[in-house]
């Protein structure tokens, strides 16, 4: 199947609610948008946090302990 490159690449470059329109409309192309999205992300793009920041405050630990920050 031909793909327009011009259409990657408008939904490499946009943002998610461009992404997310595009991927309703092209239902045919959702293959090659999936593997965009499962591209590892630039270097110069900021990261998402996971568990760096420690909460403030009392938390409950995996053994269900109340621990205190």
């Amino acid at each position: 199947m031909w793909t327009a490159k011009w259409i990657l690449d408008a939904y490499e470059e946009g943002d998610q609610t461009v992404r997310w329109e595009m991927y309703m409309a092209y239902r045919d192309l959702r293959l090659y948008f999936d593997e965009i999205e499962a591209r590892p992300e630039e270097a110069g793009e900021p990261r998402a946090v996971w568990v760096d920041e420690k909460p403030a405050g009392a938390r409950w630990n995996l053994c269900a302990r109340l621990v205190k920050g």
